[in-house]
């Protein structure tokens, strides 16, 4: 047990270290460079290097003076980690937002109507197969998919991606996707919750970098290239995030697919065409909500 919680200790303490004291650091570093440089001589390299060597010069002969700086430096890398992070929660929920209607009903009008445009146009792409070409109808379907794969209801296009997991789920299968979704989880495999698990924890971890770049957005207060590098950060992380967000809803599908149907036998429910029918889902769907 010794020897597991000292391995357990050592794994925490190296992924503090990486998630949050590293890049905490780095900010740290950049916030003391900038607040000694400010706007008007931001690159100023000449300057940077006496305000080092003073600094280096001030605590040369002073041991403890620079153990304490060393630990404060620690603490408030730690400490820019956290608040990274949590910005990153807060930047997540604004991904996947759902409302209140006077903040996001625009925006979810325009999205729905873009994705109705595209999918009239693809639509009748479908029904004038002989004049277009299978390249053409398939251009216009993913133009539409491109917006959303199902009529929009969220004002971002990493919220209709996951939101659509349910939708489609729902109308393939009969299945509350909600409700199902818990007792699925327990029968899959190792490897596809580990899946499962790296594809949400990219998703934050994408959320996370754009929190970070509102920290330097906020640091470009007092030093203007922090907010370049700001505004860069939450631009690769949104793109990060559309990436993560696609991964996750694609392999979340996919474990619908391959395991709806190991769920309802299991659940003692005879599937006859042998996959999960509209109609089986909705009985399993009755069952998992218990009349909620």
């Amino acid at each position: 047990m010794n020897a597991f919680l000292a391995e357990l200790g050592k794994k925490l303490a190296e992924r503090w270290v990486s998630l949050l004291v590293v890049p905490g650091a780095l900010f740290v570093a950049l916030a003391a460079a900038g607040s000694a440089l400010g706007h008007r001589h931001a690159l100023d390299r000449r300057l940077l290097g006496r305000a080092v060597e003073e600094l280096a010069t001030h605590y040369d002969r002073r041991p403890v003076s620079a153990v304490l700086l060393f630990v404060a430096v620690l603490a408030a890398a730690a400490v820019a980690g956290l608040l990274a992070r949590a910005l990153g929660t807060v930047v997540e929920r604004a991904w996947l937002i759902s409302g209140p209607a006077w903040l996001t009903g625009r925006l979810v009008r325009r999205r729905q109507d873009r994705w109705t445009d595209a999918a009239s146009r693809a639509a009748a792409g479908r029904s004038a197969a002989a004049e277009e070409s299978a390249a053409d109808r398939a251009a216009l379907a993913e133009e539409r998919n491109a917006i959303a794969l199902t009529r929009p209801a969220r004002a971002t296009w990493i919220g209709d991606r996951l939101r659509g997991v349910g939708v489609r789920v729902h109308a393939q299968y009969g299945l509350d996707f909600p409700f199902a979704w818990p007792r699925l989880w327990t029968l899959l495999p190792e490897a596809c919750r580990n899946d499962l698990i790296a594809a949400r924890e990219a998703l934050a971890g994408a959320a996370t970098q754009s929190g970070w770049g509102l920290l330097y957005l906020c640091l470009g207060v007092v030093w203007w290239p922090a907010a370049a590098a700001g505004a860069a950060l939450m631009l690769l992380g949104w793109r990060r995030g559309r990436e993560a967000a696609a991964n996750l809803a694609d392999l979340t599908e996919a474990t619908v697919d391959l395991y709806a149907a190991d769920l309802a036998l299991l659940l003692g429910v005879d599937l006859p065409s042998g996959h999960v029918t509209p109609a089986v889902g909705r009985q399993l769907s009755e069952r998992f909500r218990k009349g909620a």
